[in-house]
């Protein structure tokens, strides 16, 4: 079964309410305001049983000048249209207008309801006919069925319905899978049931009992209770339905307009690349314009950059930058309207490709070379393929899949499917802690020769160390050290390399095939100059800022110094801790002395007495007592200090 929106369109007072209260029996002005007034204010919410099963939701926008943005917001999502023209009146503005969002919104499908007849001649019926095919030449609703009705006789309301009937089959089937998204167009509190949220589903599918996201916002879940479908009560709704939600774990204070329900936690934007059309009555937009933004139930304040153009005129098109005053929850296609900011004029609209672009500051030719690779991606190419390689061309970084089929708005499988076949047309793939990551080739390679010069570098720099690096300091140089996507891709890419012989592991690092360590003879010198001056320490605790000052005294820089140490304590000359050295015959010493002297004595020693014992200072004995500490050879129990059976296996 379908799961189709018809929405109404056409200027105030054409009878749109009355004849959806005409076909359903139901009124879609409930609010005291609209019935004083006789025109809809909110929008209207009913649904239609036709005879073939099939039960289409309706959604009765507001005609008025000043309520087009309740009409925009009502639009989207929905199907096929109703437009209503009173045989009386013809097209008039709003009837222009309403026209003009829709045909910017995609709505390509339609019926044509010529109402009022029962107030009009014959003579002036087919003139208004006539008015109304001539002015639907080369829209999207030309060759659309026009039906003459009356809401108040019920002529032509057979004639109506067999229409709306005849367009089902026509409407392409909405693509299911993907996240769950719905736009929220009312809140409200039920006594003894809660709060209650109503919108049309855009995307995917939810059932009672499953938990949502309330967005843009925190984390923060609510928990569906009950839904309701067109008068009764289901256990799903799906991309499609009108449906109102009954969730737990929601305050009134939590809902703003243009929320959305998900059931993932889709990230905010703020700028959004976009195409944008302008209408043939709207007026020329600058480099930056000032606008009033609409998609779904979104309403704010815009900046629009021109990426492509120095000024865009009315019935062209332009690449753009839209910087939005609040956060929106936007996605890939979606449909937006763009106002003046006196809010009397809709100047056009446009769709979105990129909801996280990068802030386009220069208008160069590779910018919009680029722009126009994804705009052919996102919107024109049915591959998913294309879409995603663009994505992680523009970001140049890589992904987790499910974070790129949030990306694209796809299916993270079928995204799977598509990069593992086309694997060797751009993208790179990695397997790593059982997640697919996903980075565009040119990225992969700059990542792969960054880790060759940084590692060479580190050789040329310290020939005398066997390390390189680990993981997490490959991830400081690359700019992926609070990325965890960016630390898993780098130890598989760092696995692929090794594989290719390229890099080899030593301990926790990396270093690249081939690396040994040969000390020249001007480094021999300097080694046994500096052992010879941590061995002139003797008992004494050796003070790094000394031992600087004579290294730089004898032309050594500090950066070889702690090559010159490090090469040492891995040679197991000096011993190294917590940014301490100290010469290997000392601590080899001592330690031969205390666990001799620890062997037999059951109540263990004092700090004092094993200062005593080695005769050295108080420092030396600390720094002594935390190596053999380390080493799991003695144990500090209060003050003293006794033997462990480690201890006693090396005597």
């Amino acid at each position: 079964m379908k799961h189709l929106i018809m929405g109404t369109a056409g200027h105030v007072d054409h009878g749109k309410t009355a004849l959806i209260k005409a076909l359903t029996g139901i009124d879609c002005d409930t609010h005291k305001q609209e019935k004083e007034r006789g025109i809809t204010i909110n929008l209207g919410f009913s649904h239609l049983d036709l005879p073939s099963g099939t039960s289409i939701g309706i959604i009765d926008v507001p005609g008025h000048k000043n309520l087009i943005k309740t009409m925009v917001a009502g639009a989207f999502g929905i199907d096929f249209v109703l437009l209503v023209i009173a045989a009386d009146s013809g097209i008039m503005p709003q009837t222009i207008e309403h026209l003009n969002i829709l045909e910017m919104l995609g709505v390509k499908k339609g019926v044509i309801a010529l109402t009022k007849i029962d107030l009009v001649d014959e003579d002036t019926l087919e003139l208004a006919k006539l008015e109304i095919i001539e002015y639907l030449e080369g829209t999207s609703l030309e060759n659309t069925p026009i039906v003459s009705v009356s809401a108040v006789t019920g002529q032509g309301l057979g004639e109506l319905i067999d229409n709306i009937i005849s367009i089902i089959p026509e409407i392409p089937e909405k693509e299911k899978g993907g996240f769950f998204r719905m736009y929220i167009d009312r809140i409200f509190n039920i006594t003894g049931i809660g709060y209650v949220v109503t919108g049309s589903v855009m995307n995917g599918e939810a059932e009672t009992g499953q938990e949502l996201f309330l967005l843009p916002g925190t984390r923060k879940k609510t928990k569906i209770k009950s839904i309701e479908r067109h008068g009764g009560q289901v256990k799903k709704i799906f991309c499609g339905d009108r449906a109102a939600i009954n969730l737990s774990g929601l305050k009134i204070d939590d809902f703003k307009r243009g929320m959305v329900l998900s059931d993932i936690h889709i990230n905010e934007t703020l700028i959004i690349d976009a195409l944008l059309s302008l209408f043939d009555v709207s007026a020329q937009l600058g480099m930056w314009s000032t606008v009033i933004f609409h998609s779904g139930t979104i309403e704010c304040m815009a900046r629009i950059h021109l990426l492509d153009k120095e000024d865009l005129k009315p019935k062209n098109k332009a690449i753009v930058q839209i910087h939005l005053d609040k956060p929106a929850i936007l996605q890939k296609k979606d449909k937006f309207i763009i106002r003046n900011t006196s809010n009397d004029l809709t100047l056009g609209g446009g769709v979105v490709f990129d909801t996280s672009p990068l802030h386009h500051k220069r208008r160069t030719p590779k910018l919009i070379e680029n722009l126009n690779e994804i705009i052919t991606a996102t919107l024109y190419s049915l591959s998913l393929f294309e879409m995603a390689k663009n994505e992680l061309k523009k970001e140049m970084k890589p992904f987790l899949s499910d974070d790129l089929a949030k990306k694209i708005n796809a299916d993270e499988k079928k995204i799977i499917s598509e990069l593992k076949e086309n694997r060797d047309a751009g993208v790179q793939l990695y397997h790593v802690d059982g997640k697919h990551i996903f980075i565009y080739d040119q990225a992969d390679k700059e990542n792969y020769d960054k880790i060759i010069d940084y590692l060479t570098q580190w050789h040329q720099k310290n020939p005398l160390l066997e390390k390189g690096f680990d993981v997490n300091e490959f991830a400081g140089k690359m700019g992926y050290s609070s990325d965890n996507t960016g630390k898993r891709y780098l130890k598989g890419l760092l696995q692929r390399m090794h594989e290719g012989k390229v890099v080899e592991r030593v301990e926790s690092t990396w270093r690249l095939v081939g690396h040994s360590v040969k000390p020249d003879p001007k480094t021999l010198k300097q080694l046994s100059w500096l052992e010879g001056v941590l061995n002139n320490y003797k008992m004494q605790k050796p003070v790094m800022a000394e031992i600087e000052s004579l290294a730089q005294s004898n032309k050594i820089t500090k950066d070889r110094l702690k090559m010159l140490l490090t090469f040492l304590a891995e040679t197991n000359q000096v011993y190294f801790h917590e940014n301490d050295f100290i010469h290997s015959s000392v601590v080899d010493k001592c330690r031969k002395t205390l666990l001799h002297e620890l062997e037999n004595k059951e109540q263990g020693i004092n700090e004092k007495e094993f200062r005593l014992l080695i005769n050295g200072t108080k420092k030396i004995c600390q720094l002594l007592l935390d190596i053999y500490e380390k080493e799991n050879i003695v144990t500090k129990k209060s003050f003293f200090i006794h033997i462990t059976e480690k201890g006693r296996d090396l005597l």
